[in-house]
């Protein structure tokens, strides 16, 4: 079976939820809760202020509250759950024999001890004076057995169903901030069901229908006070959609399909956001415009773009019919007439200083939409960075080129009286200038690009989201992998990209934009060199160097690297992910070229800046 990374517990329909790392849902239902959650010995989690924090205990990946209250612990498979109930036994219970460990184990206001102690005792075998740290391994075995059949793991295996289903995800959001208790009507077929979004703006998760037929999505007219249909999930891919409401008048639903009813065939202003591989020549054809038309409304000096930067369209609106934004290939022109890319390999002239664009409000995918002004209403000419969540590579891009031209190279002691990034996100530390924040910016690009980054009920997942290795621990001590993030064999355009060294621990993050020569990698990251910037990586574990030997012979010899780079992107973007690898790869700039953009001067020669670890 595919390794199940993520789980929730629908209390309501009795139902355990995993998510599986390529992207699919695991639906298991019948049986006993037990079986569901993979979890023979009924393990509950510990709480803290009402929020599971489990102390000592591995190898979860969720949480089960039923319907009494109580919360259990949710294992990938029935092994995991058998470990951790031998370390619990061990742990907890290793100077107990089985008659003093039952009362504190299984205490009798949930159960009958007296019955449990005799049942486990003659199942097991186990003498009753012997203390379970004493107990072989045979015999600690025996004792999970007897556990598993008392609390009902094997029972009602006839009425046990597990399902492969696609799972799409409605997040409710006014553009800058989720919305909580907002309603939508799912209806499928002839039936219609209320829904509300949780604290965090999150619907419950629509489970695509056997049948292949639509699930449409409709929201209530706040005029008409009757249903309007925004939408609809179908298909054999489960996505995510971002339900858009500005002063309570609903835009639509979008994610990584478009499928609102956007208006086509009027000249109205529309964001785009650049993709590797694009040209000014490629953009102006595909939304029949031209170059020169692009170039004034967006006030560029010169035909050069980067992937990531938010240009004003003024095109028909209509594209031709095989538009892919976000996985054309670039196509090569002529050698007399060929468009520039969207890359830095020159080194041009920057402007003096390059148009500031506003954050985009999450989500932030690449694409077009028609825009709310055409002008912001500073009277400078910014364009407003308003983009439609249609298909796109790394919607948290945008943000974090916007937000880096934005602060145009400050340096993080000037920063910090802007912005503090510790706090946007809440990880508990204040002031860039005292501690490390790359981890901290990169999880608030993420955030308002619509992406959860906060592990509810995980022990530490506050001062996690402030940690560089927190993108694939969430606790290092106990070595949880973060279930909201996937480890990517190589790098990608956007993909978040962890710095780490030898040891395995993570000491620095930012997100993959270019290439810098054969083994660097160019990341864009805040606290490099104190600021936001971009800066070359090295890629790779281990090289290959030529050493002299004294005799004068040459040979190569591969070394480890000091450090090197690991590569995640959020759970949900993970289908996404695997298609750009196939997309325009990531092209070859100039490091110098890119912060001169941005506000920061060149490094000096033999100048070399070190983020401080998180």
């Amino acid at each position: 079976m595919p390794r199940l990374i993520s789980a929730t517990y629908h209390s309501n329909i009795e139902v355990a939820e995993f998510i599986c790392e390529d992207g699919r849902h695991l639906l298991r239902s019948g049986g006993t809760l037990p079986w569901r959650i993979n979890n023979p010995g009924d393990l509950t989690a510990r709480k803290v202020d009402g929020v599971p924090e489990p102390r000592k205990a591995k190898g979860y990946i969720g949480f089960a509250t039923t319907r009494s209250g109580r919360t259990f612990l949710i294992f990938p498979d029935e092994g995991a759950g058998r470990e951790e109930l031998k370390a619990n036994l061990k742990r907890l219970h290793g100077d107990r024999t089985i008659s003093e460990a039952v009362p504190v184990y299984a205490p009798k206001k949930e159960n009958d001890t007296e019955k449990y102690i005799r049942d486990l005792l003659k199942t097991s075998g186990i003498p009753a004076g012997r203390k379970i740290g004493e107990c072989s391994d045979a015999e600690l075995e025996k004792i999970v057995n007897s556990i598993a059949e008392i609390e009902g793991y094997h029972a009602n295996a006839d009425t046990r169903k597990e399902t492969w289903v696609a799972v799409s995800r409605i997040n409710a959001t006014d553009g800058s901030q989720p919305l909580p208790g907002t309603e939508i009507i799912l209806q499928r077929g002839d039936r219609e069901e209320v829904v509300k979004s949780d604290p965090a703006g999150q619907f419950p998760p629509v489970i695509h229908p056997a049948d292949k037929s639509t699930v449409h999505v409709k929201v209530m007219d706040p005029k008409s006070r009757k249903a309007v249909t925004v939408g609809a999930i179908q298909g054999d891919v489960g996505k995510d959609f971002n339900l858009l409401a500005k002063f309570k008048r609903w835009k639509g639903v979008a994610g990584s399909e478009k499928i609102n009813s956007s208006t086509h065939g009027q000249r109205k202003p529309m964001s785009y956001v650049v993709q590797p591989g694009d040209s000014l020549w490629k953009i102006a054809q595909l939304y029949r415009t031209s170059v020169e038309a692009i170039r004034d409304d967006n006030e560029l000096e010169r035909d050069r773009i980067y992937p990531g930067e938010v240009l004003l369209i003024t095109g028909s609106g209509k594209t031709k019919p095989d538009h892919k934004p976000s996985t054309a290939p670039s196509t090569t022109a002529t050698a007399t007439a060929k468009p520039p890319t969207a890359s830095a390999t020159a080194n041009p002239a920057a402007p003096s200083r390059p148009r500031v664009v506003s954050p985009p409000p999450p989500p932030v995918p690449s694409g077009i939409r028609s825009s709310d002004s055409e002008r912001s209403k500073e009277g400078e000419g910014k364009v407003l960075a308003l983009i439609n969540p249609v298909p796109g590579r790394a919607p948290w891009m945008p943000v974090a080129i916007a937000e880096a031209k934005t602060r145009y190279g400050k340096r993080e002691e000037v920063l910090e009286a802007e912005i503090d990034y510790h706090v946007e996100i809440g990880d508990g530390s204040k002031f860039l200038s005292q501690r490390a924040w790359c981890a901290a910016f990169a999880n608030w690009c993420l955030l308002k690009a619509g992406y959860p980054v906060d592990n509810v009920g995980f022990r530490e997942r506050r001062a996690t989201l402030g940690r560089a290795h927190g993108f694939y621990e969430i606790d290092e001590g106990r070595k949880i992998r973060n279930p909201l993030f996937v480890e990517m064999d190589k790098p990608i355009y956007g993909a978040i990209a962890v710095a780490t060294r030898r040891n395995g621990h993570g000491y620095h993050v930012g997100f993959a934009y270019g290439k810098a020569g054969g083994k660097n990698l160019i990341l864009l990251g805040g606290n490099q060199d104190d600021r936001i910037k971009f800066s070359p990586f090295n890629m790779d574990a281990e090289r290959v160097v030529e050493v002299v030997e004294k005799s004068g012979k040459r040979n190569k010899k591969t070394i480890k690297s000091k450090s090197y780079l690991k590569y995640f992107v959020p759970v949900s973007y993970y289908e996404q992910a695997k298609r750009d690898l196939a997309s325009p790869g990531l092209e070859s700039l100039d490091v110098d070229a890119l912060n001169k953009i941005i506000g920061v001067p060149p490094e000096k020669k033999g100048e070399k800046s070190e983020p401080r670890t998180s």
